[in-house]
């Protein structure tokens, strides 16, 4: 188990846990996230997991990674498969939403960092950074990394400074944009826009509950529940 409190508020991060939501992946995926990622300042949020939204689960999932500092991936296996070439030869892949969840992150440029059980076979722009192995089975209950646990340690500070400079860098790009748009427009158009979206959210927002019934239809529910784990400490 990894470990490390009175982590400061500033340090907290929200990330996109890509992983199978399969129950009998759910145990792995869990110690990760509330043993390891929680006690280190990462705010994990999973579309089926702990988030349902109206959406289709493309839309959604792309709605909550345009939102989120960073992306994590657990990797277990979900299919077999044998080789034309070589039927002798058989690999096993994650869940396609996997790689499909990483490359939405590539492409918005947000880092990622991959853990994957020893037979699973990364493919695309998973395997393109340093990934680390987790064994699938838990006697303890504890995640067990194939890996030191300096390099564990490593590299989730490693992931966790670029999402924090991130995310800074797109408040600042967003407040500029807000500030331009001010200057070009009259302020009954830009309220139209942005502005009003900002203005017009409740007095509860950040305080998601998925059984208060204001919050059933409220437009707002998806950019809420992401300011809501981001406000967790």
């Amino acid at each position: 188990m990894i470990n490390r409190a009175n982590t400061p508020q500033q340090d907290f991060v929200t990330a996109f846990l890509s992983c199978s939501v399969r129950p009998e992946d759910r145990p792995l995926v869990d110690a990760i996230a509330d043993r390891v990622l929680w006690p280190l300042g990462f705010r994990c949020l999973t579309v089926g997991r702990n988030i349902s939204l109206p959406d289709q689960p493309d839309d959604a999932i792309r709605g909550i990674i345009d939102k989120v500092d960073c992306l994590i991936g657990v990797a277990t296996v979900r299919t077999d498969a044998a080789e034309r070439s070589n039927p002798n030869r058989t690999l096993s892949f994650a869940s396609a939403y996997v790689l499909q969840e990483s490359a939405m992150a590539h492409q918005r440029r947000i880092p990622f960092l991959i853990f994957k059980t020893p037979e699973v076979t990364l493919q695309g722009v998973t395997a393109r950074n340093l990934y680390i192995e987790v064994a699938p089975d838990m006697p303890n209950g504890k995640p067990r990394f194939h890996a030191r646990r300096e390099l564990v340690m490593s590299a989730l500070d490693e992931l966790k400074k670029p999402a924090i400079t991130g995310r800074g860098q797109r408040r600042r790009d967003e407040l500029l944009a807000g500030v331009g748009k001010l200057s070009t427009f009259v302020v009954g158009s830009y309220a139209a826009g942005s502005l009003f979206e900002w203005l017009s959210r409740p007095d509860c927002f950040g305080e998601f509950y998925y059984r208060a019934p204001e919050c059933k239809d409220c437009k707002h529910r998806g950019d809420c529940k992401v300011e809501k784990a981001r406000r967790v400490t």
